[in-house]
């Protein structure tokens, strides 16, 4: 039987470095969120994927009275939660972000020690009796992560936690690794080919390592919807979730004018790696966009794809910048049911000229409304 589509909203657009910020992101943009969705679309409960950073994790699990106003507050707010971010350890809103947010990443025990508090908590703050998911890392920024034994080490641990947990809970619950560009793994097919490995003697129901299958990330380097899918059946690794999102992308040759845009998207605190074709044919990459706009060679770049989240529903970002498309892949999954989320974790950084005046909570239940629009459904 295939279990229906869930549709959650990534709290890591708010911040959360500690309890009381997460419970402060509940009480109010979290809240005007799902206010602004149900005065289009009517009551009842919405998903809620909470992000929670070291700090605020290890509060939690340790603070029952904490643990409880954030629980009431959800309530309260009719926000279900079944799936939780623990990819950014902390400092995710912090001035300066860029390839810090891998770190400290797989190879160190702080890392274990995180994803395992956000567990404990997500496991707390859910339904009794639901599958979930946490998204983690690929590991580390740069391949060097996927050389590490501490790192292979401590994911195994991991697992082994979240097998623990699964058994308590009599659900799953399943830590899936996001690809990134750049990140240790960036292509989803190489990443579930890996985990396989680590997890042939289980059956896929049993396996505790999936894949966080993030649209904006695979529009970056080039792995399409076919692509996944494959790799995801061959291998049998799980599906964690879907993280809908997509990418800034510039079809054809890359001119002064787009250049000029792309100063506008370059000044925020996030990594936004680049990939484009030559002019001559093959691939292009850069590590971010300002190293991008400093090459002398980037006005021969054709079809850039750049790693910055912009809002789905949205399509045209000007200077012939689009959104990297998503509703296929949204509705071809919706079909296989699994859970989605969205992620623009930008939305309060992006240029004025794309928030266009809008607050982000309205810029959000803009983006969940073109979800439902494309196939997906909420918790009602």
């Amino acid at each position: 039987m295939i279990p229906p589509a869930r549709l959650a909203l990534c709290g890591n657009v708010f911040p959360a470095a500690s309890a009381a910020e997460v419970l402060a992101a509940v009480l109010g943009p979290a809240r005007a969120w799902a206010q602004a969705v149900r005065a289009r679309r009517g009551p009842g409960p919405l998903g809620f994927g909470v992000y929670l950073s070291a700090a605020g994790a290890a509060e939690l699990r340790a603070d029952p009275r904490q643990l409880a106003a954030l629980a009431a507050a959800l309530a309260a707010a009719e926000l279900e939660v079944w799936t939780a971010n623990a990819f950014p350890y902390g400092g995710f809103h912090d001035a300066h972000v860029k390839e810090r947010a891998f770190l400290p990443d797989w190879s160190s025990e702080d890392r274990l020690r995180y994803t395992v508090d956000a567990a404990e908590v997500l496991a707390l703050l859910a339904p009794a009796g639901a599958p979930l998911s946490l998204s983690t890392c690929p590991l580390g920024y740069g391949p060097a992560t996927l050389r590490d034994e501490s790192a292979l080490r401590n994911l195994l641990r991991a697992r082994d936690a979240l097998d623990d947990l699964s058994r308590r809970r009599r659900a799953p619950v399943r830590l899936a690794l996001e690809p990134e560009p750049d990140g240790a793994f960036e292509r989803a097919d190489a990443l579930c080919l890996w985990l396989a490995g680590l997890e042939s003697d289980r059956p896929p129901a049993d396996r505790r390592l999936a894949l966080c299958w993030d649209l904006c990330h695979a529009a970056v380097v080039g792995e399409s919807t076919a692509e996944v899918l494959a790799a995801l059946t061959a291998s049998g690794t799980p599906l964690g979730k879907v993280q809908v999102s997509a990418a800034l992308a510039l079809p054809g040759r890359t001119d002064s004018s787009a250049l000029l845009r792309l100063q506008d998207f370059a000044q925020d605190p996030y990594l936004h790696q680049v990939r484009a074709r030559g002019a001559a044919g093959g691939d292009l990459a850069w590590p971010d966009l300002p190293h991008f706009l400093a090459d002398a060679a980037a006005p021969d770049a054709r079809d850039l794809r750049i790693h910055c989240h912009v809002p789905i529903h949205h399509a045209d970002f000007g200077g012939g910048f689009r959104g990297t498309p998503w509703r296929e892949a949204v509705q071809e999954l919706a079909r296989r049911g699994g859970d989605f989320e969205i992620e623009t974790y930008t939305l309060p950084v992006l240029p004025a000229s794309v928030r266009a005046g809008a607050s982000v909570p309205e810029l959000l239940a803009q983006e969940y409304l073109a979800c439902r629009a494309a196939g997906l459904l909420d918790a009602s």
